[in-house]
């Protein structure tokens, strides 16, 4: 889990992470976090300080007094020496400051992931257990893994059901594009971008919960 309020680092680390093998949920702030919790446990959750709201050592506590196992790791830009010592006191594993060597990172998680004993075969069945993401083109709805629905525009069914029909690989701004029934010549960009965000804030108001939208800089967007 990362909790970082930060859109581009927030998808940055996602997109990292993914593609380093960890299966990753993104959450703005606490609220967000507590309500995936309610539904699903977690192993490791990557965590910021400065957090609107509750702050991330307030989080901290609260995860920790909760499950002595789960894996916490501060990612911050406090880099005081007290800061760093009330982190840790608070119940954090590791303590990072920004800006971090994503393989540093990687390494602490790893070692993290070993010390809770759970096997990956295990790890890989519960993921595979989990319910997912239901896009119903019938009634124009995003189904939530935690049974929330979201009611969708036209415009943003169809830029779902594109994103979803490409799996794993990017989906282009022309592609999408294509989807809208925008003739290449006329492709605006910034108007994809706006329809995105706006996509990805509707479906985290709506069901507490990150839509796997992810970001592929300059290149376009994947589902998952």
């Amino acid at each position: 889990m990362i909790v970082e309020d930060e859109p581009v680092l927030r998808e940055e680390l996602a997109f990292q992470l993914g593609h380093m093998g960890f299966a990753v949920e993104t959450f703005e702030n606490a609220s967000q976090l507590y309500r995936y919790l309610a539904a699903f446990s977690t192993t490791l959750v990557v965590l910021d300080i400065g957090l609107e709201g509750e702050d991330g050592l307030s989080v901290c506590r609260y995860l920790r007094a909760h499950d002595s196992r789960i894996g916490i790791i501060f990612v911050t830009a406090r880099s005081l020496r007290d800061q760093r010592i009330e982190g840790l006191e608070a119940g954090a594993d590791a303590y990072l400051v920004k800006p971090i060597d994503i393989d540093e990172l990687a390494l602490v998680l790893h070692r993290l992931a070993a010390r809770t004993h759970w096997p990956a075969v295990e790890r890989r069945a519960s993921l595979e257990a989990r319910p997912t993401w239901h896009l119903d083109e019938t009634e124009y709805e995003l189904h939530a893994p935690n049974g929330v629905r979201t009611t969708l525009t036209l415009t943003e069914m169809r830029v779902l059901r594109a994103l979803i029909a490409s799996g794993s690989y990017t989906c282009t701004h022309a592609q999408l594009g294509v989807a809208l029934g925008v003739h290449p010549d006329e492709l605006d960009k910034h108007r994809i971008e706006v329809i995105v965000s706006r996509l990805r804030s509707k479906v985290t108001r709506s069901t507490g919960l990150a839509a796997p939208l992810r970001t592929d800089r300059n290149l376009g967007y994947r589902w998952g």
